[in-house]
């Protein structure tokens, strides 16, 4: 399982209205239900569940924006003590105090009971909760949520499933093949090492800049400029907040600025007078800080008529005599650019297993792109190797193929790889090994054990 990003549900909270993005717990009980029903009867002794990576909405959290501190940290700067050592804990506590994803935790400490095997869980850190590996506190804050066993150690940044001495699955987030996310470009690499140096995991990247001084940001100054009583007083000024809370759920990401200007009962004239403010005063903190606005260029990698571009904007300051559609643009651009997640075949296919003739390795898992798939990878002397994206628990927002209109699903993916000598119930080719996929995607009213969540409308 990846991508479940479960967040503080409270710190964007308006009186009484709260916006909750974490499924609820019985939508991880039915999905467990299901895999006991499958396994139910099978020679099944006992299993490991890899929790592979943005399980916990770290990087998002309003709570970086009390101050100064910031997620686009080096986990070496995380130091026992410090205060972002503090803050990491802080959010984390926040997490788990969401009703939602308490029930859903203390079911995966229990799950042994439910699954009536022994469960043994594995986490591997994603881009959003990276920090996660920072320090010995923090690791152990993380292993208690979830169950897992005590340990000195940091947690791997990647699952190798063996038998007989030989690699037979390799699991990573998937961050690592996205070049806007992740602190190295592998398309630049000629091979994908299986164990990649922890250093690259530990810095910062571009994607953390953007995700927390614009898509974190943007609707708490919206709460700010607006106010709490008037987003309530104001249906057009209630479903714009929703608008800006929602702008990281959009997939694909070049469809963000589109989003914003399809807001329902909105023109894009009307939409642009609430969120100008909005806008100019993320720009003036953006261009307040020239260490900021540095790093985008860096970790980006932002370079020629984008960098030019995007540096004239911050120095010369021009949205104080107003600021043009155009100019949102060519500072967004970029950013939409930098983070497209396409087809990852080709940088898949540099992994070293996919590299290696012979390669014991039948089966490369992540998730990262929100987007459940399964690709046939390479055929060696009849033995086929395969792909599997384990999508996301979470509701996505969705956009037609020209990018202007948007739909909500609820999405989730269930990824079951059966070792040798384990019974695959719907499965029998004698492979000496197998998986079952199946990826659901959910449409409708909102359900039953949704009734409580309240929501601007």
């Amino acid at each position: 399982m990846s991508d479940l990003h479960f967040a503080d549900s409270s710190s964007l909270s308006i009186g009484e209205h709260y916006f909750n993005h974490n499924l609820p717990p019985e939508v991880y009980r039915a999905f467990f239900n299901e895999i006991l029903e499958f396994i139910r009867n099978e020679n099944i002794e006992d299993i490991d569940l890899v929790l592979a990576g943005d399980i916990f909405e770290v990087t998002r959290s309003p709570l970086w924006h009390k101050d100064h501190l910031r997620p686009y940290a080096h986990n070496d700067q995380v130091t026992e003590g410090s205060d972002l050592e503090g803050r990491i804990n802080e959010i984390m506590n926040a997490i788990a105090a969401d009703t939602r994803v308490s029930a859903t935790l203390d079911l995966f400490r229990n799950l042994t009971i439910q699954l009536r095997r022994p469960v043994r869980i594995h986490f591997i850190p994603g881009n959003h909760d990276r920090l996660l590996n920072a320090s010995q506190s923090i690791r152990n804050r993380t292993r208690s949520f979830l169950g897992m066993e005590p340990s000195d150690l940091p947690f791997d940044n990647q699952y190798l499933y063996q038998t007989n001495g030989e690699t037979k699955v390799l699991i990573r987030h998937g961050h690592e093949y996205d070049a806007a996310n992740f602190g190295v470009d592998f398309r630049q690499w000629l091979e994908i090492p299986t164990l990649i140096n922890k250093s690259y995991y530990d810095k910062p990247s571009f994607g953390d800049i953007v995700t927390s001084e614009i898509a974190a940001k943007l609707p708490i100054l919206f709460k700010e400029y607006y106010t709490e009583e008037g987003i309530l007083d104001d249906a057009d000024l209630s479903i714009m907040f929703q608008r800006l809370i929602d702008f990281d759920n959009v997939r694909p990401t070049n469809a963000l600025i589109n989003f914003l200007f399809s807001t329902p009962g909105l023109s894009m004239k009307e939409v642009w007078r609430l969120i100008e403010p909005i806008f100019i005063k993320m720009l003036d903190d953006l261009a307040a800080s020239a260490e900021i606005s540095r790093q985008m260029i860096d970790f980006g990698g932002i370079s020629g008529f984008s960098a030019a571009s995007l540096k004239a904007i911050l120095r010369t300051r021009l949205w104080r005599r107003g600021l043009p559609f155009w100019a949102v643009k060519t500072l967004l651009a970029p950013v939409s650019r930098r983070s497209i997640i396409g087809d990852q075949s080709a940088i898949i296919l540099k992994e070293e297993c996919m590299r290696t003739e012979n390669s014991p390795v039948r089966c490369i898992v992540s998730g990262h792109t929100h987007n459940p798939l399964v690709q046939l990878m390479k055929v060696e002397k009849g033995v086929e190797t395969y792909y599997i994206n384990s999508g996301t628990f979470r509701n996505v927002i969705t956009s037609t193929p020209n990018l202007r209109d948007f739909g909500r699903l609820r999405s989730k993916a269930r990824v079951l790889i059966f070792s040798h000598g384990e019974r695959n119930p719907e499965y029998n080719r004698a492979t000496g090994w197998s998986f079952d996929f199946t990826a659901r995607h959910g449409f409708g009213a909102m359900p039953p054990e949704q009734d409580d969540l309240h929501y601007l409308d």
